[in-house]
């Protein structure tokens, strides 16, 4: 047994600065999936394990992986628009982001596996102007980033039983400006003051399984408790006062099926629901508003030879933003509700793989509703991806 690499060491460095980044995610705060082999094929990955990231999908799959350490990148480059409240007033907003994410995993014996893997999220905006000309409001933008540390245990007392275990450590830093919001004075608006960048720490727990009931296919399922953060100092004053300036993490749990169709094709699906509406800040009745959100993931790899996978996947989502919202949710404008991905990898010796993707996710436009009217938000997201995958 080996319990220490160098490149491991290294691996988990870089991942760990990954909060310096953010990235408007594509299921509401969140990325489309966790561990680069697993978003090329739509994030699919409850009941797929394919590299040390694993814990962040389903803690038990550390107990179907080989001892092995994993480093990714994906690059963010999304474009959004506005056309908000006044006729003609068309906000723009582009940002290019890179996001590392990381782990590594080891079995201690026949039965036992830990490790640590590293999921990182965030939305934001950055208009560059006012949303609209209100004396003493600052440039519109909010950024939300949030990294969590993943490390878990796997139990295996069968080779076709995986029971998996992990804490969720979490670590936010959220920055909000260029909030405007009703005045006292009918028919007025007033700015609401900046409290620069806050952090806040939390801990909630992950659990899972696997089963194979045959060699050809593999059920998963796993369960993320709701993350309970400290206060975002000054925000609990007026952005977040209603939840007394906490921004929780939501919530989810999921279902996956893997099938090894021939030896060269392996087919997966997952359903997962994020609890957004579960979290008190989305329950102010002025505030963001977001539902709950049920996301759909189906992924194929095909083995071409001894060196290279191809993969492919497809995501959909229901928007956990109500029309009638449109104009609270300006500042995050997480509004795609479908992506398509491809990717390759390439065995590069017995022990190194590496893996590039990319994921589109279609201009989408948000028109509002009722006090919304008027509104609209549009936006498209693109992601480039780049993996490396080593077992020891």
């Amino acid at each position: 047994m080996r319990t220490t690499n160098p490149s491991a060491s290294i691996a988990l460095t870089v991942a760990t600065l990954a909060f310096h980044s953010s990235v408007l995610a594509v299921n509401g705060a969140q990325p489309g999936g966790y561990g680069i082999e697993n978003a090329t094929m739509g994030g699919t990955s409850i009941a797929l394990p394919l590299d040390a990231e694993a814990a962040a999908n389903n803690p038990a799959g550390f107990g179907m992986l080989p001892s092995s350490w994993t480093l990714g990148f994906q690059i963010f480059d999304g474009h959004s628009s506005a056309e908000y409240v006044l006729p003609g007033n068309e906000l723009r907003n582009q940002q290019t982001q890179l996001v590392p994410e990381g782990g590594i995993n080891w079995h201690l014996d026949s039965q036992w596996a830990l490790g640590l893997s590293v999921a990182d999220s965030g939305a934001g905006s950055n208009y560059g102007q006012t949303a609209l000309p209100v004396p003493g409001a600052g440039k519109a933008k909010t950024t939300l980033r949030v990294m969590e540390l993943v490390p878990a245990v796997a139990w295996t007392p069968r080779p076709d039983v995986s029971l998996g275990l992990g804490l969720n450590l979490a670590y936010q830093q959220f920055e909000a400006d260029g909030v405007i919001v009703p005045a006292p004075v009918p028919g007025g608006l007033a700015p609401v003051p900046g409290h620069g960048t806050q952090t806040a720490t939390g801990a909630g727990l992950r659990a899972g399984l696997m089963w194979k009931p045959s060699d050809d296919w593999t059920l998963g399922a796993t369960v993320k408790s709701r993350t309970s953060m400290s206060k975002l100092d000054g925000y609990g004053q007026d952005l977040l006062a209603y939840s007394g300036g906490h921004l929780d993490l939501p919530a989810q749990y999921g279902v996956g099926v893997a099938w090894q169709a021939s030896p060269q094709l392996t087919l997966a699906a997952d359903w997962l629901r994020i609890l957004w509406g579960g979290i008190q800040a989305m329950k102010d009745p002025n505030g963001f508003g977001w539902k709950d959100q049920p996301v759909v993931r189906l992924g194929a790899a095909l083995k071409i030879d001894e060196r290279w996978t191809l993969r492919a996947g497809y995501s959909h989502n229901d928007s956990q933003i109500d029309r009638s919202r449109t104009v609270q949710n300006l500042l995050v404008p997480s509004i795609n509700n479908q992506a398509f991905t491809l990717g390759g990898s390439l065995q590069v010796d017995p022990h190194a793989q590496i893996t590039l993707g990319y994921e589109i996710n279609p201009r989408t436009t948000l028109n509002g509703t009722g006090a919304s009217t008027g509104t609209s938000l549009t936006s498209k997201v693109e992601m480039f991806m780049l993996g490396y995958h080593h077992t020891f």
